[in-house]
């Protein structure tokens, strides 16, 4: 199984998305790939486990991005009023800056932002034989993919109305803006449309879901496939992360048999896709050294 240029790793919140993401860069950068990891989580936990400053290069294989969504908001924001003031009368540009700076303090800008600056990196960099992006929980990665069929839609709709307002023209201060404006759109939309076809292409890029022996993990990973699968996107793994071993004590005993029905129902429910087992490690993994012990498990699965 070739291993896809980009690789999102998602899941429920606690499964061990950043340690395996971590262990995946690692592990290609060891193969002597040129690896960019990135974080989308505003919990971020990456410069921990590497114990480095955020977007500092440590090596010459591997670099870590740590997306910090309120500055990402804030240059999009200022990206979008800059764009917009092309086309109105300069007594509005108050009224707009007031309006924006509101606005970039909201959590769905921020998101928006953090997104637009993944896809351009992962539309347009080609500096990287791998990009890893260790995800957000389960519903951050999935609005991420519908994002560009949502654009297409908010793009059509703004031109749409764009035309019919175009008798207020008194606010206007360029006319030549309107198509400023549409050129603006139409790129963005054409930029989206490309990630579109990337996270479409299996041999560009793969989704890899982790989880735990537990119920919740589980059914949250079904209904998240369940819904790429109407984009007809399939995920290219499944990682059940942190099984638990075996016990003469009563209480992990029987955890240990719940987990074992889990599995088998784990098994039954993802037979379609490939499966990885990686057992629970014997303590917290909190360091770039730990990550060896997730390395071994994964060594023969990343080619």
């Amino acid at each position: 199984m070739i291993f896809p240029r980009v690789v999102f790793i998602g899941g429920k919140g606690g499964v061990g998305k950043s340690t395996i993401s971590s262990s995946i860069a690692k592990m290609l950068s060891l193969n002597g790939k040129k690896v960019l990891l990135i974080s989308t989580d505003p919990a971020h936990n990456l410069k921990d486990i590497f114990d480095i400053e955020k977007n500092n290069q440590f090596n010459t294989k591997l670099q870590i991005l740590e997306l910090n969504p309120q500055k990402e908001a804030k240059e999009y924001i200022e990206n979008v009023s800059n764009a917009t003031k092309e086309f109105i009368s300069p007594n509005s540009y108050e009224m707009l800056d007031n309006y924006y700076n509101i606005v970039k303090e909201s959590a769905t800008a921020q998101e928006s932002a953090m997104f637009d600056k993944l896809i351009k990196i992962i539309s347009e960099d080609v500096n990287f034989d791998h990009i890893v992006i260790d995800t957000a929980p389960t519903g951050h990665t999935l609005r991420l993919f519908k994002m560009p069929k949502n654009l297409k839609i908010w793009s059509e709709l703004l031109l749409k109305q764009r035309e019919k307002n175009s008798n207020l023209q008194n606010i206007i201060g360029n006319i030549e803006g309107k198509d400023i404006l549409k050129d603006n759109l139409e790129n963005r939309h054409l930029r989206y449309s490309k990630f579109l076809n990337i996270l479409k292409d299996f041999k560009q890029c793969g989704i890899i879901f982790v989880l735990n022996l537990e119920i919740l993990p589980i059914n949250e990973t079904l209904r998240a496939i369940e819904e790429l699968q109407i984009q007809k996107i399939a995920p290219f793994a499944i990682i059940i992360n942190k099984i638990p071993p075996n016990s003469n004590d009563e209480f992990f005993k029987n955890r240990f048999e719940i987990s074992l029905q889990n599995l088998k129902l784990a098994k039954k429910l993802f037979k379609d896709f490939s499966l990885l087992e990686i057992p629970l490690y014997n303590k917290d993994i909190s360091s770039e050294a730990d990550l060896e012990f997730i390395i071994k498990h994964i060594k023969s699965f990343i080619i």
